[in-house]
């Protein structure tokens, strides 16, 4: 298992499109928060280190977002396109073994990824006089890991069955509903009946990655860190793993 992960990481971070992608992004995160312009939200004038991190984090999360779809999404179908799952699992690697597997690679690479961009980060708190927060950083690094990892099991999952396209679609559905959770549980808040279940059961099954977020930024501006949301999405991620155990394509 350990080698076909290793594996899946290797070949999923040679892409260069993934580095142009994470650079575009490092330097428009910068850009913004660093340079001279006027950046105003809801007419209000956004400047100082404070009101800038939640901004910082919402370009850093949407392209590390962006790099953990690109990375998940094709590593399985390409499997079964090659036709090397048969030769795979001759070998004794079960099914489940081998989906898993997988999917722990894209995570990894999604990470990978996520770390390398996230190296504007420190960047970003240098540029405003806040060394002292370097340690802090790391771990607000690793609560939106949390998120990056999410998201990869969560398309890695969905292209076990999937074409790649509806994959795709469906992941970048999944991360915007996931950044405005809050939005849409007051929304649902207002429906009745039926309408009302629905809503609630998709505000239930996708992952609050705003909350995560929020968490992540209270790090870096001294607010109480709130655990629960962090242990919500990881018993989510638990649970997506855990149905690698059992969803399969024929051809396994």
């Amino acid at each position: 298992m350990l080698a076909l992960m290793r594996n899946t990481f290797n070949e999923r971070i040679r892409s260069r499109t993934f580095y142009v992608v994470g650079i575009i992004g490092m330097v428009i995160m910068l850009l913004i928060t660093t340079g001279n312009g006027n950046l105003t939200i809801n007419g209000k004038k956004v400047s100082g280190f404070e009101p800038m991190v939640p901004v910082a984090l919402s370009i850093i999360g949407f392209v590390s977002s962006l790099l953990a779809v690109m990375v998940s999404l094709q590593t399985i179908p390409n499997e079964f396109e090659r036709k090397t799952t048969h030769l795979v699992l001759i070998r004794g690697i079960k099914p489940w073994q081998y989906m898993f597997s997988l999917t722990a690679g894209n995570m990894l690479a999604s990470v990978f990824c996520m770390l390398s961009l996230y190296v504007s980060l420190l960047i970003f708190t240098a540029a405003h006089g806040k060394i002292g927060l370097f340690l802090p950083t790391f771990l607000c690094i690793a609560i939106m890991s949390i998120n990056t990892m999410l998201l990869s099991a969560a398309v890695s999952l969905l292209s076990i069955k999937l074409p790649v396209y509806i994959t795709g679609i469906l992941g970048l559905v999944i991360y915007v509903m996931g950044v405005l959770h809050g939005v849409l549980d007051t929304l649902a808040g207002t429906t009745q009946g039926f309408g009302r279940v629905l809503a609630d059961a998709a505000l239930f099954i996708v992952p609050d990655f705003s909350a995560v977020q929020q968490q992540a930024s209270n790090v870096l501006i001294w607010m109480p860190l709130d655990p629960k949301p962090l242990l919500v999405s990881l018993l989510q991620l638990y649970v997506i793993l855990s149905l690698t155990f059992v969803v399969f394509r024929r051809e396994v």
